[in-house]
């Protein structure tokens, strides 16, 4: 007879993937802004890859730290190669999903798609991310309640972020003082790392992880990457990423003040 698994759950590590969910929709919110501003000069598409390759990482980094903060009684690894997979996968679909977006006016029906494109692409992130979890000595099993409830808040979360980014890339956000967009993007980063920490949880509970009475003690070991050294690879990374889009952003903002100022002066 099999048994279940004992778990924890981290609430340091729960919370810190909220906070890289939070500031990496805040800077792609920044970011699709300056896609709509650079479009008239020819430089939009380079910020729309900027934006897919941050936020296609951003969830795929807090998808990892999210599964680190499910602690068993049993040791766990990471199998690299799907590992990397997974996080090829975000940024994959998500750049098709701004191309979409921005290939003509802002209709129900091409947010539909796009948004298709990108809940595909996260949800495929994170089944890929959770078949690189290993944890020896067990079978997997599917709850297929929670797997179908991640794949629509990954689609209706996309949606509703791709609506947001497609709002402020167009005329209507250049007509908004800066403290208003400001305020906007800050509720609506809130309201997005709810979404994607909430469709991460909910697909962590669609795999059941049980104790296989039948394992050979062979394969009761673990083999794989030791997952607190990818946590420090990944925490670094990603910070560094965040602090480059910031960097990035600034420097344009500067920019554009002093071809401003030279406009007018």
């Amino acid at each position: 007879m099999e048994h279940p698994l004992i778990q924890t759950w981290s609430a340091s590590y729960v919370g810190l993937s909220y906070v890289i969910a939070t500031l990496t929709s805040f800077i792609s919110l920044e970011l699709a802004g300056r896609a709509g501003r650079a479009q008239a000069i020819g430089s939009g598409h380079f910020w729309q890859i900027a934006q897919a390759l941050l936020l296609g990482y951003g969830i795929w980094a807090m998808h990892f730290i999210g599964m680190l903060a499910l602690h068993s009684n049993m040791p766990s690894t990471f199998e690299l190669l799907p590992t990397a997979l997974s996080g090829l996968a975000a940024v994959a679909l998500v750049y098709p999903a701004l191309r979409i977006l921005h290939a003509g006016p802002l209709t129900l029906g091409r947010l539909a798609l796009a948004g298709a494109v990108a809940g595909s692409g996260i949800s495929a992130m994170h089944y890929l991310g959770m078949a690189a979890y290993r944890i020896p000595g067990t079978t997997v099993e599917l709850v297929w309640a929670p797997l179908l409830a991640s794949v629509a808040i990954a689609v209706g979360a996309s949606m509703v972020a791709l609506l947001l980014f497609g709002l402020l890339a167009s005329s209507w956000a250049a007509q908004q003082k800066r403290a208003t967009l400001y305020g906007a993007k800050a509720l609506a980063a809130l309201v997005m790392g709810v979404a994607i920490t909430g469709m991460h949880y909910t697909g962590m509970a669609a795999l059941h992880y049980v104790i296989d009475p039948n394992a050979e003690p062979s394969r009761m070991a673990a083999h794989g990457a030791d997952p607190s050294l990818l946590a420090l690879v990944v925490g670094v990374v990603t910070f560094l990423l965040l602090g480059l889009a910031v960097t990035s952003i600034a420097m344009d903002t500067g920019e554009s003040t002093a071809h401003l100022d030279a406009a007018t002066g």
